[in-house]
């Protein structure tokens, strides 16, 4: 009995139909994305001198691509300031969170603690004298001080005209325009008390006379707090943990990089975007390691670029690195296995690829 080629070629299709529908449903194929990346530190910490004499550091952190952390040390014209590195540079190459890095000392700031801290102590002493009712003649010594008082005010001044002017030109932080606007402030609190206790000298003790005294002393340890503040913030220490990168430019003091986890930037095609979100977790083979990694999808760039005549999108994977494989500024060849797909969706994939 001959067949119809018609029905032969039926019952080829009909098992190859079968065949494919069943790859379809049941066998599944990974889904893995090709690309080169570039390392980054998970955070780099950059210490460097300005050109007006600034001392500055700022903090990046790669996984979320922005300066976390941005600190600025201004000091004033004529002012002298010495650096000292607190270790050994030669021999030290790792830092942990809270090292001491630079001490910074200023001459302006150790003259003025070492005056407040003098006329701290003469206000409490006063203060002790008012109160036990032990009075002495103090109109000259209080005389004194209001003359001492007027010529800080005027020094002040001029230190606070040109600070604004520096502030007008966006060369100083409206911190420092502030500070010196607040101890001008001061000063002249300081005046009105000096000459109220002239004046209860000259004309006698007057029952406001122990708290204008208490006044003066709150206003000195305020001025006090800020200048402590202000020599502690001289003490320059690691925000991270991480190596100390060699560096050639006499502006840089120091760079610290932490790559204990490191920033994978990958391009990919846009057609790819759609499988891939944030906090994904995905795993990554490595062919010039021989290594897979799980990592975790930490970013993906809102911006479309051209990349070898392709629209591509950069996104950002962090990995484990406590092996120290990875080195900033590697490019390193990557696949990316996202998931499985059915028989259809890669068949679909190599069409539009």
């Amino acid at each position: 009995m001959n067949y119809s080629s018609k029905k032969l070629l039926l019952y080829l299709l009909i098992p190859l139909g079968i065949i494919i529908l069943f790859l379809s449903f049941y066998v599944k194929f990974n889904f893995s994305i090709e690309s080169i990346g570039e390392v980054f530190p998970k955070e780099k910490w950059i210490l460097e001198r300005g050109n007006n004499g600034q001392i500055t550091s700022r903090l990046i952190d790669y996984e979320s691509g922005h300066v976390i952390q941005y600190n600025l040390n201004q000091f004033e014209r004529g002012e002298f300031v010495s650096l000292k590195l607190s270790f050994d540079a030669k021999k030290k190459k790792y830092f942990n969170k809270g090292d001491t890095i630079l001490t910074i000392l200023s001459s302006n700031v150790e003259e003025r603690l070492s005056e407040l801290e003098g006329e701290f102590k003469i206000a409490k002493e006063n203060l002790v004298a008012q109160s036990t009712g032990q009075k002495e003649s103090l109109i000259k010594e209080a005389r004194n001080k209001l003359n001492y008082i007027e010529e800080k005010i005027n020094q002040q001044k001029i230190l606070f005209q040109r600070a604004n002017s520096l502030y007008e030109k966006d060369l100083i932080s409206k911190q420092e325009f502030e500070t010196q606007k607040w101890l001008l402030d001061l000063y002249e609190i300081e005046k009105n008390i000096y000459k109220a206790q002239l004046e209860n000298l000259s004309t006698g003790v007057k029952p406001q006379e122990i708290s204008l005294i208490k006044t003066q002393i709150i206003a000195l340890e305020n001025r006090l707090k800020i200048l402590k503040n202000r020599k502690t913030n001289l003490i320059i220490t690691s925000p991270i943990s991480g190596y100390k990168e060699n560096v050639y430019s006499p502006d840089t003091l120091m760079t610290l990089i932490n790559i204990n986890e490191v920033i994978l930037h990958v391009p990919i095609r846009i057609t790819d975007l759609e499988a891939l979100k944030n906090n994904q977790s995905v795993n990554i083979f490595f062919p010039d390691l021989k290594k897979n990694y799980t990592a975790t999808i930490v970013a993906i760039s809102n911006e479309v670029k051209l990349l070898n005549n392709q629209q591509v999108i950069f996104i950002s994977i962090k990995l484990n690195n406590k092996e120290g494989i990875f080195l900033p500024g590697m490019l390193v060849n990557s696949e990316i296995n996202v998931r499985k797909i059915s028989l259809l969706e890669s068949i679909k994939r190599l069409l539009n690829s």
